[in-house]
């Protein structure tokens, strides 16, 4: 391009000249005008010749030309161009661990897209920026080549060839200067770690290197020993080492301890308002200590915290210390600044498409007008994730310009489906494939008032149902629901026994909210029963019912409920508790009398992001009323099953009825399960990052062991095989794997389940699904 220059300058002759026009030769796509409005000539001025070079520079600026030809005719200058090619498509293969979204975005911003100017220099710097990137990764074998295809009409296609190749792996981790800690105790603080010194490398990937994790490493060093009071650590040095096949790392960190301070004195300074005996009682810092950056900042979060709770949602709390090093001691310094009382000034709901604001508004115990108050803030957006309308919702602060006092609270969702079948089934090794489908509607109309119309059907149960439930029935939270329901269950192929129920009925229930966290409930139903069986192959138990009995019943039942819920959410909840107890009691003046309650809870210990243990119970126990003392056999607990103990079919678990005989004393039928009045499962499940994904929040995985089994206290006196009471040695094991991916349809979900001491006669079945469908 000098050479160029050069000679278009000689070309353009007169030291000084009027300029009479401008003509550019060689246009194709690009426009004239374009070209006009960067150059600094115009026709009528009077130019100097060594201007030449600056025009051309300009016409080369525009990075539409790869060659620039600049002469004069008379006082005429001429531009004779030669355009780059346009880009016709950019492909690209190879990409991985970026999202291909923001790749794509990357190459239309810097102007590598369909339709725009070939820059050789362009996709140069975008080849040296991705493996750049990759090298923050740890991908030291990252390679992008580039093909660029001229085509005709000035054309080209770009097509960029990636392998991104291995995340290169720590090797070793070395520490230099350390004497108060071992190398295995500073380890332990970071988030890499060494190749082989953990089973769950595969699934947290902690032994691949990044540069951002490394940095992340350096703040847990500092904190590991500012925990400790290690006040004059420092970090000398830090090396990284990459092995000749880029595979390998080796880390090294060169530190100095320094002595451990204690503290001498906490002072809490700055405006302490009308609260400085509470502020002073937060403060659990005791002189003689040994200072603990984690305790100093617990207290600084306890401090903000209650000046939140009074309204300052915007107070500052800062931490100092002042150091003494011939005695090796500290002063602590806390400074409160509560600022002003901050208000609400609007709530503004957004995202919500069907759901009517006043349905997010009546979960909402941050209200318009009121004092900022952070547990109110997070107790709405906990009441509103547990709804289940709604797969996201954050609520912030926003501050209004020239106010210090008002902010409006801007609560954001995004809407579930509200419609949804689902399907569920899985394949048991004794009976093969089994399923179920239901159809429900939740959040009906936008109004917050759940409707469904169930159809379950499977190879036993044919379930149809319509419900509707009100939770604001009054304003005060009084909720109020209706079911009507016909059940045909058909159990002759199974192994639950040779029987059938037909039963109809419904059920009017009203809630009521005790707490913010706590609900009763209360209820009373109708329902009519028709009991079918054989008379051949039915389990004396159930002959002995029908004799006692009859097989038509009209029963009514009431119910009490009690439920508590701190969970963060439904389908993801990783955080809080959750406890139900309900007890159902069949009375005069219907036919039958009896009791059945149940009790399930679950708790959550979170560790990490995606990270955290559950535990879960489900306990249940019935009984007779009056002078049957027998619970209905077609109403006991039933284990195993995708909602039991996975791994073992469902109902193939607990007591084995009694056979009838023939004359001569010989079983007519093989013993078959029928269930219990006594039900005992429990759980735990390990929830892990979902292995290869990128998108933790559209993935669950955990691994579970579960455990239970079904047991009787209503042991017939012909049934020898029966023992009353719970038997621990019957307890049913499994483990195994459960998966749910949460699709912008509905979540699907699979498990795998090993039984680990099932018995020969137990039924086995390994896979289970649930499908849910939204529409």
């Amino acid at each position: 391009m000098a050479v160029a220059f050069l000679l278009s300058a000689q070309a353009v002759g007169a030291a000084t000249f009027k300029v009479d026009g401008i003509e550019v030769v060689g246009l194709q796509r690009v426009s004239l005008g374009s070209v006009l409005s960067v150059l600094t000539v115009r026709e009528g001025d009077v130019v100097e010749e060594q201007d030449a070079n600056r025009w051309l520079r300009e016409a080369y600026k525009t990075g539409y030309f790869y060659n620039v030809e600049l002469s004069r005719e008379d006082n005429r200058l001429i531009f004779e161009v030669t355009e780059r090619p346009a880009i016709e498509k950019v492909s690209f293969d190879g990409l991985k661990s970026i999202p291909t979204e923001s790749f794509e975005a990357v190459l239309k911003d810097v102007g590598l897209a369909e339709g725009e100017i070939y820059n050789p220099a362009l996709l140069e710097n975008i080849q040296l920026e991705l493996e750049k990137q990759y090298g923050v990764q740890g991908r030291y074998n990252a390679v992008v080549e580039s093909t660029v295809t001229p085509l005709t009409r000035n054309r080209v296609n770009i097509d960029l060839a990636i392998e991104e190749g291995p995340v290169a792996k720590i090797a070793y981790i070395h520490f230099l200067g350390n004497e108060l800690y071992s190398d295995e105790e500073l380890a332990r603080a970071l988030q890499l770690q060494k190749s082989g010194s953990s089973l769950w490398h595969f699934v947290n990937k902690r032994n691949h290197y990044s540069s951002a994790a490394l940095a992340g490493d350096k703040q847990r060093l500092e904190d590991f020993y500012f925990d400790r009071g290690h006040l004059s650590y420092q970090l000398d040095s830090n090396q990284v080492s990459i092995s000749e096949n880029k595979s390998d790392i080796s880390m090294a960190f060169n530190i100095t301890e320094g002595p451990i301070f204690s503290i001498s004195d906490v002072e809490l300074t700055g405006d302490l308002l009308h609260l400085g005996a509470e502020l002073e009682q937060a403060v659990t810092l005791t002189s003689g200590q040994v200072y603990s950056r984690k305790d100093v900042s617990l207290v600084v979060r306890n401090l903000t915290e209650l000046l939140s709770e009074e309204g300052y949602a915007f107070a500052s709390v800062r931490d100092g210390f002042e150091l003494n090093t011939e005695n090796n001691t500290v002063k602590v310094t806390i400074n409160v600044q509560p600022n002003s009382l901050v208000y609400v000034n609007r709530i503004l709901i957004q995202g919500n498409i069907a759901t009517n604001d006043e349905v997010i508004r009546r979960e909402l115990r941050q209200l318009e007008g009121a004092l900022v108050i952070n547990n109110n803030i997070r107790a709405s957006k906990a009441r509103l994730e547990r709804l289940g309308y709604f797969t996201n919702v954050s609520i912030q602060t926003q501050r209004i310009t020239g106010r210090t006092d008002l902010v409006d609270l801007v609560v954001r969702v995004a809407e579930a489906k509200d419609s949804q079948i689902n399907i569920a089934g899985g394949y048991a090794g004794g009976s093969g494939f089994y399923g179920e489908f239901s159809l429900k509607q939740t959040n009906f109309m936008g109004r917050g008032v759940d409707f469904s119309a169930t159809l379950n059907a499977n190879k036993t149960t044919q379930n149809y149902s319509i419900s509707v439930d009100n939770p604001y029935f009054t304003l005060d939270g009084v909720s109020l629901g209706a079911d009507l329901y016909y059940r045909h269950s058909d159990y002759s192929d199974t192994t639950f026994g040779t029987y059938a129920t037909n039963a109809a009925g419904g059920r009017v229930t009203l809630g009521y909210p005790l707490s913010e966290n706590q609900r009763v409930s209360y209820g009373i139903g109708l329902a009519n029963e028709e009991l079918f069986l054989s008379d051949t192959l039915a389990t004396q138990e159930m002959l002995d019912f029908r004799e006692t009995n009859g097989d038509v019943y009209s029963n009514v039942t009431t119910k009490f409920g009690w439920n508590y819920n701190t969970l963060n959410g439904s389908i993801k909840a990783d955080k809080g508790r959750f406890a139900s107890a309900n007890i159902e009691v069949a009375v005069p003046p219907g036919d039958l009398s009896y009791f059945r309650s149940t009790f399930n809870a679950q708790q959550f210990v979170h560790f990490d992001k995606n990270l955290a243990l559950r535990f879960h119970t489900d306990l249940g126990y019935g009984g007779g009323l009056g002078d049957s003392g027998l619970l209905p056999f077609y109403k006991n607990f039933y284990a195993g099953g995708s909602r039991s103990v996975r791994g073992y079919q469902q109902g193939g678990l607990g007591p084995l009825g009694t056979p009838q005989t023939d004359e001569s004393g010989t079983e007519l039928t093989e013993p078959s399960p029928i269930g219990g009045n006594i039900k005992v499962e429990y759980g735990v499940g390990l929830i892990i990052p979902t292995p290869i994904v990128s998108n933790q929040n559209a993935y669950r995985t955990s691994l579970f062991i579960d455990a239970g089994n079904v047991f009787t206290d209503q042991c017939a006196t012909t049934n020898t095989r029966c023992e009353s009471g719970i038997l621990w040695d019957e307890i049913r094991y499994s483990a195994g794997v459960d998966f749910t991916w949460i699709t912008p349809i509905a979540p699907l979900s699979f498990s795998y389940a090993w039984p680990l001491n099932n018995k020969p006669d137990d039924y086995v079945t390994n896979f289970s699904f649930n499908i849910g469908i939204s529409y």
